[in-house]
């Protein structure tokens, strides 16, 4: 049986374990405890068919997935439609992202919410309840396939599923390079990898270590992959019942209710501030002020829920840094100029829970040569000219967010 080293135990590596586990020999090790890296950090809002709009059969993939999961273990999925207001200027751009135009409202209990590619256009006014009325919004794009779920319960149910399937975990456990068979050069195979703790035989290596990778890898491939954070911020807000998920691609903001009837709003904040230097601070849990000028002079006029002395509960912000790459979307391959045996799963600039199983299937096409459900040729490598890890930010959003300052 073939053996296979998967360095990470965020949602890229759990899910990949999962799917080799039923014919493969799967051993997940974590420098931390398992689950417990940036995946933890994450906000719980599965959008999926909108942050990877060119790819629906992925987003149907994932979102499938979480669905028949619900129940399994400690995990509990929610639909929940995602809205995003549109400005007059914008409402063209809509149009194309739209397959339905027309002048209603939230989606009713008996519409198909399993379509992640049914996009509808519709004016603003019909979420009165959501925006607030000097919100600078003409329409409004509304995606019924998306929902929320609690990400320590995922990730929970997940290991244990893994367990449950064979899948042994060595946590606390840093990996400190890719071994292969003839040195380091690469065209070789893999051997296995190297620990602080001595040498873990493999005959594949799967790399899902996110911000990380380039560092894992650097002795047989490189890779353009960078460290930036979200930043995120719960409030005390008057959010009426069953109210959508939501986002401004203008601002690059996004938010949700969560169960305990607060709301959850979340930005990017890029390393160096509005000059998107790639140099990390010193301090890499920064709450950026970008996040604090979003909640008091921008989101009041947006959500009708929202005022600018709204409560703050709690900050919060990945340590471990979450990882981009030139073009905001994940690589997920085995690239041709690394050693045979090597698989990459890095980069998801925060869109990485919401792929979950899409992401483990993904890898099990690369190690086994199993056709997937989904084109791959979105994550290769070489889409990229270059490897260099020093690119500009690239925000994940479809438009462009305005600088504001440092």
């Amino acid at each position: 049986m073939t053996r296979v080293a998967v360095v990470g135990s965020g949602v890229a590596g759990l899910s990949t374990a999962y799917r080799l586990a039923p014919d493969h020999d799967v051993i997940v090790l974590d420098r931390d405890a398992i689950g417990n890296g940036t995946s933890s950090r994450a906000s719980g809002v599965i959008t999926t068919p909108v942050d990877y709009p060119d790819q629906p059969a992925w987003s149907r993939h994932a979102i499938e997935f979480f669905r028949e999961l619900d129940g399994t273990g400690v995990f509990e999925w929610t639909d929940r439609e995602y809205v995003r207001g549109v400005r007059p200027a914008d409402v063209a751009a809509a149009r194309e992202t739209a397959t339905s135009v027309d002048g209603t409202g939230s989606f009713d209990a008996g519409d198909d919410v399993t379509d992640v590619t049914d996009v509808r256009l519709v004016d603003a006014d019909a979420y009165a309840d959501v925006f607030d009325p000097e919100a600078p919004y003409e329409k409004a794009l509304v995606w019924p396939g998306t929902g929320y779920f609690d990400v320590d319960e995922f990730l929970a149910t997940m290991h244990r599923e893994c367990v449950r399937r064979g899948v042994e975990f060595r946590p606390d456990t840093t990996v400190e390079s890719i071994r292969v068979t003839d040195g380091t050069a690469a065209g070789d195979e893999v051997a296995g990898v190297e620990t602080e703790y001595g040498s873990v035989d493999a005959d594949a290596v799967v790399a899902a270590t996110g911000s990380a990778t380039p560092d894992l890898l650097a002795d047989v491939l490189r890779v353009p992959i960078r460290p930036f954070t979200w930043n995120v911020a719960y409030l005390e807000a008057d959010l009426p019942d069953g109210v959508p998920m939501g986002g401004d691609s203008v601002l690059g903001a996004y938010w949700r209710g969560t169960r305990d009837g607060r709301l959850l709003v979340g930005t990017e904040h890029r390393y160096g501030g509005s000059d998107r230097d790639t140099a990390p601070p010193e301090d890499p849990r920064e709450i950026g002020g970008e996040l604090d000028r979003l909640l008091r002079e921008e989101l009041p006029g947006i959500l009708a829920s929202v005022d600018a002395d709204a409560t703050v509960v709690r900050y919060e912000c990945c340590p471990m840094a979450d990882a981009t790459t030139p073009d905001a979307k994940p690589i997920i391959d085995a690239p041709a100029e690394a050693p045979d045996g090597l698989v990459i799963a890095a980069g998801f600039h925060g869109a990485g829970v919401m792929a979950a199983d899409s992401i483990g299937t993904a890898v099990r096409a690369h190690l086994t040569g199993e056709s997937a459900p989904f084109s791959l040729s979105p994550f290769a490598l070489d889409r990229f000219e270059s490897s260099d890890a020093d690119f500009p930010f690239r925000t994940m959003f479809r438009q462009a967010v305005p600088d504001h300052g440092a």
